[in-house]
């Protein structure tokens, strides 16, 4: 709390950053993402599913489902603080980066991953440098007479 200069008790609210409002974007995404794979896939053959099985164009199952379902739970925590949003954006930065290196992988892919989901994962890493290294703007500089 302060006192400006007529007199009066303003509150001092944090900004809220653009990487907070973009965590909350992302997380409601992959929760909306995870929740509609299930409704397709539902629970059962857990890693596998075949190219068929898709949100939107993206192929599912249930792993995937888990994993949108936890880093969009993930966005949403990180929603109150600018220092929580940009360690979200540090961790969608190495699992969209993995995941896209991984789904690239036809060898192993337990996650059912077709191009369209390998570039969402492309997507959700770049997504996540923003959120890291969006510059937070901060407030107005108080007058010198604010200061006495």
């Amino acid at each position: 709390m302060s006192l400006n200069m007529a007199g009066k008790v303003s509150v001092e609210r944090p900004r809220t950053t653009a990487g907070q409002h973009l965590s909350l974007l992302v997380g409601v995404l992959l929760i909306v993402l995870g929740l509609a794979g299930f409704v397709v896939t539902g629970f059962d053959d857990f890693t596998g599913g075949t190219h068929e099985q898709q949100v939107i164009g993206f192929a599912v199952n249930p792993l995937a489902n888990v994993l949108h379902l936890v880093l969009g739970a993930l966005g949403l925590l990180a929603r109150p603080g600018a220092r929580r949003a940009r360690w979200y954006g540090v961790l969608l930065v190495a699992a969209g980066a993995g995941l896209f290196a991984y789904s690239n992988n036809a060898d192993v892919n337990v996650l059912n991953a077709n191009w369209p989901t390998s570039a969402l994962h492309l997507v959700l890493a770049f997504a996540g440098l923003v959120i890291a290294f969006v510059p937070v703007r901060a407030g107005k500089r108080p007058d010198t007479a604010e200061l006495r």
